[in-house]
């Protein structure tokens, strides 16, 4: 029962976390002087990267939310009240991020975030209370994974950083995702998110990309969700790559919204669905079988 109920704790987090940011965003572009996000949005690249990194801080504390419930649900509550607690935290930087950035609170936002906290919280209260069965601990990360993880960050911000195209709406177009897809599928959930955090963030870094905290979230959970494919089925595989691209253009859509406006950041989620996760997913499966055929060892990492 209490494992259902972290779930769908972590479910309303998510919704009242997104909406909560949602308002506050658009107090956020009141106070710049722009009326509506279903218009083109002209923002100071001052403001744009207050707005992204404000709206950046609740996509993490939702996921943070998100895992929590289903590390719960699949018989890892210590774990999700870590990342619950995790999430809090996040959360109540949120909360003082727009008087930092010399932004007013919407009333309305704050009750919003202030709910989702609440949730997420209880959710640690679950956590950290529901029995767990003892065995024996190893490591969150081996050795092979920290040097398998280091290799395709390296190769993913390589790729990432030199095989690009500037957007016309901004940022640039990639196929490094490619990489993570690869290192997910051979090496699972915690290579994928790892790679998808360092290799992404490192390129944004190189190629001078202002915006690049949105990576962390939008490009680490997709290197994460790809990693259930490893093992599996085609099929499946295809399904959890769909997903993870699904989730990171998502992501990038909405920040885009806020700082683009809606006719450029439909554009922009186009883009990177089919310019670049879909063209990633492809290279990436492909890539991925003939590895696996040259080098049978790689199975027993299975």
């Amino acid at each position: 029962m209490r494992k259902k109920l972290g779930a769908l704790l972590s479910i309303a987090a998510l919704l009242l976390g997104i909406g909560g940011a949602s308002l506050q965003a658009i107090s956020m572009l009141e106070l710049l002087g722009v009326t509506s996000i279903l218009e083109a949005i002209e923002l100071s690249s001052t403001a744009k990267v207050d707005v992204a990194l404000y709206l950046t801080l609740p996509i993490i504390m939702v996921t943070l939310a998100l895992l929590s419930g289903l590390s719960i649900f699949r018989d890892q509550p210590k774990l999700g009240g870590i990342m619950a607690v995790l999430g809090v935290i996040i959360g109540l930087c949120t909360l003082l991020l727009p008087q930092i950035l010399g932004y007013a609170v919407s009333l309305s936002s704050l009750i919003g975030l202030s709910m989702s906290i609440l949730l997420t919280g209880a959710n640690s209260i679950i956590g950290f209370t529901i029995p767990q069965e003892r065995v024996a601990k190893a490591p969150f990360v081996t050795t092979v994974e920290v040097a398998v993880a280091s290799v395709f960050s390296a190769l993913t911000a390589i790729l990432t950083g030199t095989a690009f195209m500037p957007s016309p709406t901004g940022g640039y177009t990639h196929i490094g995702d490619t990489m993570i897809f690869l290192a997910a599928l051979l090496f699972g959930s915690k290579v994928g998110g790892i790679v998808g955090v360092i290799g992404p963030v490192a390129a944004d870094l190189f190629v001078g990309y202002s915006r690049w905290f949105v990576t962390i979230p939008a490009h680490g959970v997709e290197g994460f969700i790809v990693g259930f494919g490893k093992g599996r089925n085609t099929v499946t595989q295809v399904f959890l790559c769909m997903l993870g691209g699904f989730i990171m253009a998502t992501t990038y859509f909405f920040v885009n919204i806020f700082i683009k406006g809606y006719p450029l950041a439909i554009i922009s989620y186009l883009r990177d669905l089919f310019g670049q996760a879909l063209i990633s997913m492809i290279l990436g499966i492909i890539v991925t079988r003939i590895v696996k055929r040259t080098l049978p060892q790689l199975k027993r990492f299975e």
